[in-house]
């Protein structure tokens, strides 16, 4: 697992101190494998939704963006990776921001030195705990209640009567009363507060990185760094009103947390700590906002930069106008040993044929994944791209939703109903359909697809995978056709995962059966009921 140790080797003088540099350019442009996928990545995105179209629930199951996300994203703290999260679900529609981007990438790919000043700055925001800033941060904080400082008297009383027991041993017993009294407010509304108390003690944090970051020399070309600098008086305020929050517990020895759970509990320190600060908080709430977006945004610009200079071929994509596709070599990021592939639509749809296998799914995977990595980070792993400024909707993994009720044809039924009304709307859409309504009889699902692809193709840019090859004809006025094959060769059968252009002719179905071994008797049959319904349709 590749992760920043040198961070911790520095807080113990025991461990030989690696130079960091070092370590960040060896895993500059490497994966990094993350522990898991938590939920609290998507809290940023949450708050964001609305401002922008966003990819829908569905696509990004289908397409398996979740992996997606995990194979771009090296960022080195929690803020970064809910921003980068963000930024792949959102579809950017302002081309200026999109160019921002890819020029903030540049600059981190090229100058080494100052990435490496950066990404140092920015090490110290990559626990869990940092997850809480969001919502602390961007939510309506919690009104300070009007009997707060009978908290605060609470909080005061079992420490005055500690100090008087020397003279007045009898203060022993209201001493012991105001510790329990304090203990059940912390188990009652400290709980409610619990979760601001993970979000302040980040806030510290997030305040240090912003300072490191806003004194670093020659990073005018990052505007995260101005607005970093503009920030100064907020965080030295806060910095000294939240010291007791700030103390890093996971690091800390079993006694000393435990004195330190103590003295919260019957002091109600983190309870009066918040309060002095909320404030403050409330304030200046817009500022600290801007100061932990600027300090994701850095953080996510790095991560996509490690990833870009990690492929074997990227590009910066070209906007099209109107319905126009075109690429050459567009490779699929998740696969080992990805196979490129060219491909150019203008003004029409695309149907695609072959065998099982063969790279069908796979292809239109490919289209959306990088449609939408070129729509939210000015990205696509190809040797150039000119994508459309559409929005991508799937129907590819259905799958019965039995708790529902819902039948295979159904859920897909329901899938396709979402895309039509789509359709109607002034919005460019990239539609995906694999195998289109193959969960009913063949007659039906042809006459149903021919119907529904028309409606689709003829406005939006779609792209549907078949085995029907009925389609081809039915189809060829709104579509361009294309296929997938397999090879047979001395017997034996395989693929070369190559878009062909032009309508499938190949029938090696039953050729397969009997390289599979199928008695000859029910080979021969098969091939004598193929050849008797081509010749009917051909009559």
């Amino acid at each position: 697992m590749l992760r920043l140790q040198w961070v911790a080797g520095w807080a113990s003088p025991w461990k030989r101190r690696e130079d960091p540099r070092l370590l960040l350019r060896r895993s500059w442009g490497k994966e990094v494998v993350r522990e898991r996928f938590t939920f609290q990545l998507a809290r940023y995105h949450e708050r964001k939704v609305g401002l922008c179209p966003t990819v829908d629930e569905g696509t990004w199951h289908d397409l398996a963006m979740d992996q997606v996300f995990a194979k771009v994203d090296r960022t080195l703290g929690f803020p970064g990776r809910q921003v980068l999260y963000h930024q792949l679900r959102t579809y950017e529609e302002d081309d200026a921001v999109l160019a921002e981007r890819d020029r903030q990438r540049r600059v981190l790919r090229t100058d080494a030195s100052l990435r490496e000043d950066v990404q140092l700055s920015l090490a110290g925001l990559d626990g869990d705990d940092a997850a809480w800033l969001t919502p602390l941060l961007m939510d309506d904080l919690p009104p300070k209640p009007r009997w707060a400082w009978v908290l605060h008297v609470c909080g005061l009383a079992p420490l005055a009567c500690l100090l008087g027991m020397a003279a007045w041993p009898i203060l022993l017993i209201p001493g012991v009363l105001l510790a329990c009294l304090n203990l059940l407010i912390n188990e009652t509304y400290g709980r409610k507060l619990s979760p601001h108390f993970a979000g302040l003690s980040q806030i510290y944090k997030l305040q240090k990185v912003a300072g490191r970051v806003a004194n670093l020399s020659g990073a005018d070309r990052l505007p995260q760094v101005a607005t970093l600098r503009q920030s100064v008086w907020v965080r030295t305020q806060l910095q000294r009103r939240l010291f007791w929050l700030a103390v890093d517990r996971e690091r800390l020895n079993e006694l000393i947390l435990s004195l330190i759970s103590y003295i919260n509990l019957f002091f109600l320190v983190d309870i009066q700590t918040y309060f002095a600060s909320l404030n403050l908080l409330r304030r200046h709430q817009a500022e600290w906002v801007a100061m932990l977006e600027a300090v994701g945004t850095l953080d996510a610009a790095l991560s996509v930069a490690s990833f870009a200079d990690g492929l074997s071929q990227s590009c910066t994509p070209t906007r099209a106008k109107g319905r126009r596709l075109e690429a050459q070599g567009l490779y699929h990021p998740l696969l080992p040993a990805p196979v490129g592939n060219p491909i150019h639509c203008e003004g029409r749809s695309v149907l695609i044929t072959g065998s099982n296998m063969a790279g069908k799914t796979t292809f239109i995977r490919t289209v959306g994944i990088n449609v939408i990595l070129a729509r939210t980070l000015n990205l696509c792993l190809a040797e150039r791209a000119t994508i459309p400024a559409a929005q991508v909707r799937s129907s590819i993994r259905r799958e019965d939703r039995l708790a529902q009720g819902d039948s295979y044809y159904l859920a897909e039924l329901e899938r396709v109903r979402e895309m039509l009304q789509d359709a109607e709307g002034g919005n460019l859409w990239l539609f995906l359909i694999d195998e289109i309504f193959r969960g009913t009889n063949t007659l039906e699902r042809v006459s149903a697809a021919t119907a529904v692809l028309h409606h689709l193709g003829r406005a939006h840019l779609t792209m549907v995978t078949t085995h029907d090859l009925e389609l081809q004809d039915l189809l060829s006025d709104t579509f361009d056709m294309f296929h997938f094959s397999e090879q047979i060769v001395d017997g034996k059968y395989g693929f070369n995962y190559r878009i062909q252009a032009g309508p499938t002719t190949g029938r090696n179905a039953i050729r397969l059966l009997e390289l599979r071994g199928y008695p000859e008797t029910i080979t021969r049959e098969a091939r004598q009921l193929a050849d008797r319904v081509v010749a009917r349709n051909l009559a």
